[in-house]
């Protein structure tokens, strides 16, 4: 805004006029039932079925999902309410006839990004409301205030994705696009099923989106297992934010729309466009680079704590626990040879399944053959059902401790009935935290199961037990396994 173009404006009246504008929007989107009941009721319904009703009995679950609904909530306000309506009023023409009207330089675009902050604001005291009612999650009151603000400010990256959205499709176009990217983006980024549940390929493509990062600062500040630090995270947000809205401003400014400043150059273009806008684009791109490669560190886990290590968790990512007891100088766990279930060292192998928290699969083991045969049912009443095999190479069961930090690879013989398996690490210093999973299919001849621990293991020096499981689909499966060793 300038003295020159607008004189007689006061600065109230500026306030006043940016304000009005803004509650205008409001009440617009409020009144737009299609899109205002789903934005603000889905995320909460979410959260009652999966972070309650199929996480009972397991805090951290719930708590977890809900992290990912904050920021499944945060996404639509963003996506929806810039992409959609910017597309619509683009195409009809009612974005040229508010440049005619005497609204101060900036202001839609102020009243939508306010729009969308106000919605998110209200899903997120909706969720917190929920967590301390009717789930009683253990969410304080000063990590509930930090998810509130990381959400209430992570809209920005999604403002920006819509902005730019909306200035490249045609309003017909609009929602399909705005879906096609908001659901995939949302299950790629573990918000629907936890990453280490996904195959490496998915793990790998999730830095590159911003609803990992907002999900993993989300984490941070409920204190549980997140990967980065802070620092690369913001970073990550900064650069999309930047560099879409730089492009939506461009591809406006190309077709004669100047939502962010009314002062035109000579040649009749936004001054947003040209070299100034090259070097923003530039710089956006390096702090999404930033972004992506600091997630390359290890999880942080944080139990019992604070986060305030985090932005260091690049160079020290580690929890600070005592590291775990040496392991066997020899690879061999377990090759049941004996014709039992137990090991060389630790506990030996014992059923495990989701009942001992509330679900309803089931497990049975037996030796046959030399090698260790897992059957069993997975039901469903769980929101993540497991039945299968369990080792806790340092006993007592999840409270010792092993340090596998010399070793690089987890191996295994299997064969089963072709079903989907997966080998799961437990290993941070909280007990409960979700653990990390390598999935593997069975079919009816042995075959050699890998598992790097560079890449699947949160903390090789930290792990609680190791776990050869079924995780669905419902019905029976039976797998056998033999020869465990961990070299």
């Amino acid at each position: 805004m300038s003295a020159a173009l607008y004189p007689r404006m006061s600065t109230a009246r500026l306030v006043a006029a940016y304000a009005g504008d803004i509650r205008l929007e409001f009440i617009k989107m409020l009144r737009t039932p299609a899109f205002a009941v789903p934005t603000l009721l889905f995320p909460a319904m979410f959260y009652l079925l999966f972070g309650v009703l199929l996480a009972r009995n397991n805090a951290a679950a719930g708590t977890m999902t809900f992290a990912h609904m904050g920021v499944f909530g945060t996404m639509a306000p963003g996506l929806f309410g810039f992409g959609v309506s910017l597309a619509f009023e683009r195409e009809q023409g009612l974005l040229r006839f508010k440049q005619a009207l005497p609204m101060p330089p900036g202001s839609y675009l102020l009243a939508r990004m306010m729009m969308a902050m106000l919605f998110v604001a209200i899903i997120a005291a909706l969720l917190v409301t929920l967590a301390w009612t009717v789930a009683g999650a253990p969410i304080t009151m000063a990590q509930a205030a930090k998810v509130f603000a990381i959400e209430v400010l992570g809209v920005l990256p999604f403002c920006a994705l819509g902005l730019c959205i909306g200035s490249f499709v045609s309003g017909q176009a609009a929602p399909a696009i705005v879906n096609l990217i908001y659901l995939p983006m949302a299950f790629l980024s573990g918000l629907w099923v936890p990453l280490q549940f996904l195959p490496k390929a998915v793990q790998d493509l999730a830095p590159l989106l911003p609803s990992h990062h907002l999900a993993q600062l989300a984490l941070a500040a409920l204190d549980l297992p997140s990967k980065g630090s802070t620092a690369s995270h913001v970073a990550a947000l900064a650069g999309v934010t930047v560099v879409f809205f730089v492009l939506a401003m461009r591809r406006l400014g190309n077709r004669g729309f100047r939502l962010f400043d009314a002062a035109v150059a000579a040649g009749g273009r936004p001054r947003v466009a040209g070299a100034v806008s090259g070097i923003a684009i530039a710089i956006g791109i390096a702090l999404m680079a930033m972004g992506v490669f600091g997630n390359r560190s290890s999880a942080v886990a944080a139990a019992g704590g604070s986060k305030a290590d985090a932005d260091a968790a690049t160079d020290a990512p580690r929890p600070a626990a005592p590291a775990g007891v040496a392991a066997p100088a020899a690879p061999l766990i377990a090759s049941f040879d004996s014709g039992t279930s137990a090991a060389v060292y630790g506990t030996g192998w014992s059923e495990t399944s989701d009942r001992h928290v509330g679900g309803a699969s089931t497990a049975a083991l037996r030796v046959l053959d030399g090698a260790l045969e897992i059957h069993g049912t997975i039901r469903p009443g769980f929101q993540w059902p497991f039945a299968g095999a369990i080792f806790f190479p340092e006993g007592p069961p999840m409270e010792g401790l092993m340090d596998y930090s010399s070793r690089k690879t987890l191996v295994l013989r299997a064969r089963g009935d072709g079903g989907k398996y997966a080998v799961s690490f437990f290993s941070t210093a909280d007990r409960n935290a979700i653990p990390s999973s390598f999935p593997f299919e069975a079919g009816a001849t042995w075959r050699d199961v890998r598992v790097p621990l560079a890449d699947f293991v949160v903390d090789p020096s930290r792990v609680r037990a190791i776990m050869v499981a079924s995780h669905g689909p419902d019905g029976d499966f039976r797998l056998q396994i033999d020869d465990v060793r961990i070299e």
